[in-house]
């Protein structure tokens, strides 16, 4: 939508694309793109070569994909590294062993096959139907001829036949599903503590001398990045509106043309008291169940509280906390029988039990609010921020091309833009290539400011899409150097590093000095009031681990034997940077497979088969590499 197909393909689709294509480097390797150039050979497998420029490809396509998925938190010295190198050329030999394989057993995609694949891809549909012209242009886009893609897919098409050949020669045995259930369906009951390194950071001192010492041992780690300045312009659909004026008499025609739009639903609140019937009760306690709800039904009727019967009797957590209260009930919200009886009473009314797949249940109809046509001083302000909303758009479209075209080909300058296009040129603040703030907090334009073409060669960025109503060129303004830092303007920096280090090594003395004493027989509740720690139940089933904490903590405490008999088991582990967690296993209670319903066995199944047809794959991917003549020339690395 803004400005071509094309021009939007260097956007979100376009890296879409680039992931397709991705994916199928990771499995074939990208060597089939350089045959015939003349060739440095970095390994060989078999009869196969691997030249130096493939390898290269390789690393810096695994170094993208480091820096994608760690970001800023990426250790750039693994790059440079023998075991990361090593790691590249050992991925490189499986794809090519694997190519072989392929090629030498049969494994093909039919054209048919192969169009299914491409029509199927969702980037290359529009309104959900192949578009030959996306597809072409979005493939171009992406750095590759269509031949190129297809050629690769095909490839792809072999891969995945293969794969699921394993998948389905996978085999679990009933006997193992059932243990596997014993160990996926286990509760544990357990405890635990804290300590948090703000508790030691007090009882740190640091010495001047201590901090001279770390600056001048690391000196080269004590550094201002380097930063650039840049002036850009934003063409945003946002903006856009904000300049534009509101008529009135347009507002109020959208109100008197669009009736319905401004109609408020009416709505009914509800609560609801639930007895649940167990699973596979006989019809004897389903009636008892009926009956129990009816009694129930009965004592709210006569007057007592029906937020206290439900605090008392019902078994929906959630809403009993809140005397069976459960807000709005709107039509399609709730199961059919609920929504049936809801819309059937009067306000005040109280349900006989209406069954549901969850049980039965007693409703009270709190309040009708009727269905009413709001005022249009009500909705003015919604129509203004829609009319102008799409008038924005309609600007926007007509200014982005113009933009884009004037950026480019005037790269010298952003004056000629700024004055054609209407935008006000503005300047950002120092920013470095891994941080920034205001309009350099987004990556894509700190990535545009340090590329070399803004910022040796001075031109104008690419315009970069923020999002799909925001366009950004930027260009350099100024230019700061990478510098070391003094040692009073590193300072501050090294005592919080060395007072953090501190503070981690006593809380961690302490941590363990509190798991001894436990194995030595103090009284866990004794010791935590000793040392004015709270102590906290972990929750028991997976739904009720949320916080990062508790997930952590209860990844700790599965790794912990099973206690014998009344026994308890105790462990400590540093959870965080800042978090030292003592923690006690007080019972294990294994799984039932004589409780698994048919779903729950079928997906236990389908777990095992999957992590089994994996163990297939990578063992037949090593024999590949053992079975193979390889020979790696380590100088080339």
């Amino acid at each position: 939508m803004l400005i071509t197909i094309r021009e939007r393909a260097s956007g979100v689709i376009g890296w879409t694309v680039a992931g397709v294509i991705i994916l199928v480097f990771a499995v074939w390797g990208i060597g089939s793109y350089f045959e015939g150039v003349s060739k440095i050979i970095v390994a060989t497998a078999d009869d196969v070569e691997i030249d130096q420029e493939m390898y290269q490809q390789a690393l810096t396509e695994s170094r993208r994909r480091m820096v994608q998925m760690m970001g800023r938190n990426v250790d750039t010295e693994l790059f440079a590294s023998t075991v990361f190198k090593r790691q590249v050329i050992e991925d490189l030999l499986s794809n090519t062993l694997q190519k072989e394989y392929l090629l030498s057993t049969g494994y093909r995609v039919s054209d048919a096959q192969l169009a299914t694949i491409i029509q199927n891809t969702p980037v290359f549909q529009s309104d959900g139907v192949f578009d030959r012209e996306r597809y072409e242009i979005l493939i171009q886009n992406a750095g590759m001829s269509v031949l190129g893609y297809e050629q690769q897919q095909r490839r792809q098409g072999a891969v995945d036949q293969l794969m699921n050949g394993f998948a389905q020669s996978a085999f679990v045995a009933p006997s193992s599903v059932d243990r596997a259930w014993k160990l996926l369906g286990q509760r544990r009951k357990a405890t635990y503590t804290t300590l948090e390194l703000d508790q030691f950071l007090d009882q740190i001192e640091i010495s001047e001398a201590s901090i001279a010492e770390e600056y001048q041992s690391n000196r080269d780690a004590y550094f201002k990045p380097a930063e650039v300045q840049v002036e850009y312009l934003k063409l945003s659909v946002e903006e856009l509106g904000e300049s534009l004026e509101s008529d009135e008499s347009e507002l109020r025609g959208v109100y008197d043309e669009n009736p319905e739009r401004f109609v408020q639903p009416g709505s009914r609140s509800a609560s609801h008291i639930l007895i649940k019937i167990e699973e596979g009760a006989d019809e004897s306690a389903v009636d008892q169940v009926r009956a129990n709800a009816a009694e129930i039904a009965s004592r709210a009727r006569g007057g007592e509280s029906f937020s206290e019967l439900a605090k008392s009797y019902s078994e929906d957590t959630g809403s009993a906390r809140l005397g069976g209260k459960l807000g709005i009930v709107r039509p399609g919200t709730m199961v059919k029988p609920f929504e049936e009886a809801v819309f059937s009473l009067r306000e005040g009314d109280i349900s006989d039990p209406v069954r549901t797949e969850y049980g039965f249940h007693v409703i009270q109809l709190d309040k009708v609010t009727d269905s009413r046509v709001q005022p249009f001083d009500q909705v003015r302000e919604e129509i203004e921020k829609e009319v102008r909303r799409l008038r924005a758009e309609e600007q926007f479209n007509e200014l982005a091309e113009v933009f884009g075209n004037v950026v480019f080909e005037q790269p010298d300058s952003l004056d000629p833009a700024a004055e054609q296009v209407g935008l006000d040129l503005k300047r950002s603040g120092w920013f470095a290539l891994n941080d920034g703030k205001g309009i350099a907090s987004v990556n894509a334009v700190r990535d545009a400011a340090f590329n070399d073409e803004v910022l040796v060669d001075g031109l104008n960025s690419e315009l970069i899409e923020l999002d799909a109503d925001t366009l950004v060129a930027l260009r350099k303004l100024d230019y700061r150097e990478r510098r070391q830092l003094s040692l009073a303007e590193a300072k501050p920096e090294i005592e919080k590093l060395l007072r953090d280090q501190k503070a981690s090594v006593a809380m961690d003395i302490e941590g363990q000095a509190l798991l001894d004493q436990l194995g030595s027989g103090a009284d866990w509740d004794q010791l935590l009031r000793e040392k004015q720690l709270g102590s906290v139940k972990l929750p028991e089933n997976e739904e009720g681990l949320v916080e990062p904490l508790e997930q952590a903590i209860a990844a700790q405490v599965y790794e912990l034997a099973a206690p014998d008999g009344g026994a308890v088991s105790y462990g400590a582990e540093r959870i965080s940077p800042a978090r030292f967690a003592i923690f006690r296993l007080e019972q294990v209670v294994y799984g039932d497979p004589a409780t698994m319903s048919d779903e729950q066995r079928l997906a236990v199944e389908r777990l095992l088969l999957a992590r089994r047809g994996n163990e297939l794959i990578l063992g037949w991917r090593r024999g590949l590499r053992q079975r193979a003549n390889v020979q790696i020339n380590e100088e080339q690395l």
